[in-house]
């Protein structure tokens, strides 16, 4: 028996306009879809939130909270994301990377290698006082932004490691070097990291160096007495700072700051009743000891090119990282780290001028202009320069 199929009709709406029935199951389809993702909120993935507590202060004035990398990771963050941080009643956007990428002054959320735990502060300035002594308080980072910052993350991240074998030399290793620009007489400025925290395990190094090139005095950015008393020290690191011969002058990374030029100016001044030659060290000798070795090296005629280049002769030391195979690096910490500096020194907020800046006298003008007499200064100069 033949079946008889019934004509069908399209569907009409409003009047005279009608719709196929292929348009018509494919409208259904999409509203149906619709109507499931929209009561379903698990098909997107959470944002990723870690909370935690302050643990602690460093001496930087950065917060060392309870959580590591490791945890961060497994939670959802990767370095190069911007992260919401709550902590004291207040939310602080900041990028979360594995060294200090940022201008002075600016927040981040730091993994930095050495570092036990994350840490949440403010570049070279440390947190301001309304979010210090805020040990065992929460603390609870969320994502703001994905990959915001990877850009900075990629071209700047840069890591060392503490085994000798890994360098060419023990002078490499403990990026120990004399500083011979300008004025400067032969050898009688060297920096290098510390012959004395043996933390990065380069203390013995430095030390053996320092009694090589018959070092008599030590410029020590980083620790105080009572640090220095806790080392277990190197011979000659220990003849030295015994012998007197070691001027404390423990700093922080910011050399705009009062404290900052205050110590180094009341250092400067001691400096001269010394015998020379000198040796100028923080822990890593990178960054504070840069900046105060490009201050002594454009008081004693060096060039810009100069203080740069022996700038970035650490990051060659520490990361193989140097101008003719790394340049666009080489420029981005030429102008986040050691431009801001001679910036403030000179007194001058263009970056396009410092090339072309008398380093001698705008040097001597800030000294002079921020507690050195003429006197402490001619005696700093001399005790650099005179063969």
């Amino acid at each position: 028996m033949k079946t008889q199929l019934k004509r069908q009709y399209p569907l009409t709406l409003h009047g005279d306009w009608r719709v196929k029935p292929a348009f018509l199951f494919l409208l259904v389809c999409i509203l149906t879809l619709f109507a499931s993702c929209s009561g379903d909120e698990d098909t997107f993935p959470p944002v990723p939130v870690l909370e935690g507590k302050i643990a602690s202060y460093n001496e930087f004035g950065g917060a060392m909270v309870d959580f590591t990398a490791a945890e961060m990771t497994a939670a959802g963050f990767t370095l190069g994301d911007v992260v919401t941080i709550t902590i004291g009643g207040k939310e602080i956007i900041a990028p979360y990377y594995d060294g200090y990428y940022t201008p002075s002054g600016d927040y981040l959320f730091v993994a930095y290698p050495t570092y036990p735990t994350i840490c949440f502060t403010a570049n070279n300035v440390g947190l301001p006082e309304d979010l210090r002594g805020l040990e065992g308080q929460p603390i609870i980072v969320k994502m703001k932004e994905k990959g915001g910052k990877l850009d900075v993350q990629e071209a700047l991240s840069m890591s060392y490691t503490n085994d000798r074998t890994n360098y060419p030399s023990d002078d490499v290793f403990a990026n120990a070097r004399a500083v011979n620009f300008g004025d400067l007489a032969h050898n009688r400025l060297h920096r290098s990291s510390s012959p004395f925290n043996n933390s990065i395990k380069r203390a013995n190094y430095v030390s053996q160096y320092l009694e090589r090139e018959q070092v008599k005095t030590v410029l020590n950015l980083a620790d105080t007495e009572e640090l220095m008393q806790s080392y277990d020290l190197p011979a000659y690191s220990r003849a030295l700072w015994e012998g007197g011969n070691v001027i404390l002058c423990p700093l922080k990374a910011d050399p705009t700051a009062a404290d900052f030029n205050n110590r180094l100016i009341a250092a400067l001044k001691e400096l001269p009743s010394h015998q020379g030659p000198y040796v100028v060290h923080c822990q890593e000798g990178k960054d504070r000891t840069g900046y105060v070795c490009a201050l002594l090296e454009g008081l004693c005629g060096a060039t810009y090119q100069e203080i740069v280049d022996d700038y970035l002769v650490t990051y060659d030391n520490y990361f193989g990282v140097t101008p003719e195979k790394d340049r666009d690096v080489c420029n981005a910490l030429v102008s986040l780290r050691l431009n801001s500096c001679l910036m403030y020194y000179a007194g001058i907020d263009n970056e396009a001028q410092l090339k072309n800046l008398d380093y001698k006298k705008v040097f001597t003008d800030y000294l002079l202009s921020h507690g050195m007499s003429r006197q402490q200064l001619d005696a700093l100069v001399r005790a650099l320069t005179a063969e």
